[in-house]
């Protein structure tokens, strides 16, 4: 006799579930003989018996099996339905189900059809409480009498002038619109506006009195059968059973109101954007830069997989200068190479990304006496024409790339010259006319010099300093009205389709955040409240359930948050005897 490993299920005459261990043993009777699987217990309840030998009607292929084991196992028994079809009943299976599965066997009469004592689950309250919330999608517990609604239409003030103008039910054919009493209850009879006016599309609501209206509009709004559908759907699905003066402003406030609606939002519910804010147009060169990051991008062979950019906001002078890294050491130490060419700047703007937003950046601009300003989170038009600049920049290093086979790193150098030559649509003359007052010598200008075949005359250095004085001085003069006419007529195309909103401090408002843990995916979080105005477009917003307890948005990401009136009208709270208005 040896162990198999398993252990049965096994229900006696006291009717108590008790496991024992099953063994291989080699039986020899006058009924079997073989190698069988015994459960081995240390006594019987029957004296001097040392074997019980039972009736297995089903050839031991009863499904389920009472075996117990560690590990489920697949049963290679034959199909013993097809040789006893008298005694497993016809049922209906699903084509994924395996074949030995198809034919259940009917337990219901036998000891498996109970529930064996043996683990006792303990559900907490809050998950019986969720398991049945789960099932019961409808309200039940806000559901009262017919008793109780008579009454509370008797007692509830607003329904005075439809009591009043209740008729008699039988004059109801005479009207498309009338208040009636039918046996205690006070209804209307009602046509919806596109009707042929037959009876068929009359409808007969119950005039519901101010306890049980929030009940209705919950069912019909926030119910899980109801789909937080919008105001007009809503109001049709109430009215075609109920009634109440000032309905279609309660369902719109209702709906408008709604928590879950206003964070999820709406397809066609966009928030509209601000009229445009023109950076003003600033006049010395490198007095004001605008710095980003760009990356990662396919790795070169040096290991440089980001670009580091500079732009001068008066002159649109670019930088670019390839990175391994973008820690906060690392631009700080190009940012001031930069600055030993063309000076320190009075301010640098920047996103709010974590490498500009670091302190030992913040400490080493404040050492260099610069100012640091930070553009709004995910609003990237705060840095317009940086983020241009970028576009054309990935274009012309992907076009080199495919044109040349080699490493975008060995292209940058290249192309920089390119976008400095060009002229800048908003200035009317190249980066470098505004920075260095002349024409650079590039490839066309060099193929023109050899074609006219003249060197240029001499000139002193008086002359020369004197006339770069002027062309600098008119060329930035030029750009600045150009800038200047160009940004009105941007401006004025942009507002066609904007709205002028405003937001005071204490205002709650949900907020345009990215969801934790996915950066490029955001929703409406909140409400929040805001702490501080910064301008008519920027605000400063509290964020207290977030790492960063508070944050400069944009107007652009706020909408306004309705709170709903947290009182509710306890229904059963009207007396049922002595009413006020009488239904006769």
């Amino acid at each position: 006799m040896c162990h198999t490993g398993a252990n049965v299920l096994v229900r006696g005459i006291e009717m108590g579930c008790i496991s024992i261990p099953l063994h291989n043993v080699n039986l020899k009777s006058d009924l079997v003989t073989g190698l069988v699987q015994l459960g081995v217990c240390k006594r019987l309840p029957v004296d001097n018996v040392g074997l019980i030998l039972g009736n297995d009607l089903a050839g031991g292929n009863v499904f389920p099996s009472p075996i117990v084991v560690s590990k489920p196992t697949v049963c290679d028994s034959p199909d013993v339905s097809a040789t006893h079809p008298l005694a497993f009943p016809a049922c209906a299976v699903t084509r994924s189900q395996s074949r030995s599965f198809q034919d259940v066997v009917d337990l219901s009469d036998s000891f498996l059809s109970g529930q064996p004592k043996l683990v006792e689950c303990k559900l907490s309250e809050d998950e019986l409480v969720s398991e049945h919330d789960s099932q019961l999608p409808v309200e039940l517990h806000s559901i009262v009498g017919r008793e109780h609604l008579a009454a509370a239409q008797n007692f509830d003030p607003s329904l005075v002038n439809c009591i009043s103008a209740a008729v008699d039910s039988r004059n109801l054919l005479l009207t498309k619109v009338a208040y009636f009493w039918d046996d205690g209850i006070l209804m209307r009879k009602w046509q919806p506006m596109f009707s042929d006016g037959g009876d068929w599309q009359t409808v007969y609501q119950i005039v519901l009195p101010s306890s049980y209206r929030s009940h209705v509009l919950k069912l019909a709004h926030a119910n899980v059968l109801a789909g937080h559908l919008g105001v007009t759907k809503t109001f049709q699905r109430i009215v075609k059973h109920f009634y109440w003066p000032g309905i279609k402003s309660a369902v719109s406030r209702y709906c408008r109101s709604c928590d879950i609606c206003q964070r999820a939002g709406k397809p066609n519910q966009t928030i509209p954007k601000a009229p445009l804010q023109p950076i003003p147009v600033i006049g010395e060169p490198f007095e004001r830069l605008v710095i980003d990051c760009v990356g990662p991008l396919p790795k070169s062979k040096h290991g440089h997989q980001y670009i580091l950019t500079i732009m001068c906001t008066a002159t649109r002078y670019p930088e670019a200068i390839p990175l391994r890294t973008l820690k906060a050491q690392v631009v700080l130490r190009e940012v001031v190479r930069f600055c030993t060419t063309f000076g320190l700047p009075r301010v640098i703007q920047t996103d709010q990304g974590s490498n500009f937003t670091l302190k030992v950046f913040g400490q080493m601009l404040k050492e260099l006496g610069i100012k640091h300003h930070m553009s709004s989170a995910y609003h990237p038009e705060s840095q317009g024409a940086v983020e241009r600049f970028h576009q054309t920049l990935k274009t012309l290093l992907r076009t080199f790339c495919i044109e040349t086979g080699k490493d975008w790193v060995d292209g940058l150098p290249l192309l920089m010259f390119a976008v400095r030559e060009s002229v800048q649509e908003s200035l009317g003359f190249s980066p470098a006319e505004l920075v260095f007052a002349h024409t650079v010598r590039g490839p066309l200008k060099l193929l023109k010099e050899q074609l006219i075949g003249k060197d240029s005359a001499p000139i002193s250095v008086l002359d020369y300093v004197s006339s770069f004085r002027e062309r600098l001085h008119k060329a930035c003069e030029l750009a600045r009205a150009h800038l200047s006419m160009v940004q009105s007529k941007m401006k004025v195309h942009f507002d066609k389709r904007t709205v002028q909103r405003r937001f005071q401090p204490g205002e709650s408002v949900l907020v345009l955040l990215p969801i934790p843990g996915c950066a490029l995916q955001a929703k409406f979080s909140g409400p929040y409240v805001i702490e501080q105005k910064l301008s008519e477009t920027d605000c400063v917003v509290g964020t207290p359930d977030r790492r960063r307890k508070n944050r400069v948005c944009h107007i652009n990401m706020l909408k306004s948050y309705v709170a709903r009136d947290s009182t509710k009208p306890t229904i059963l709270s009207v007396p049922l005897s002595k009413p006020c208005y009488s239904s006769s």
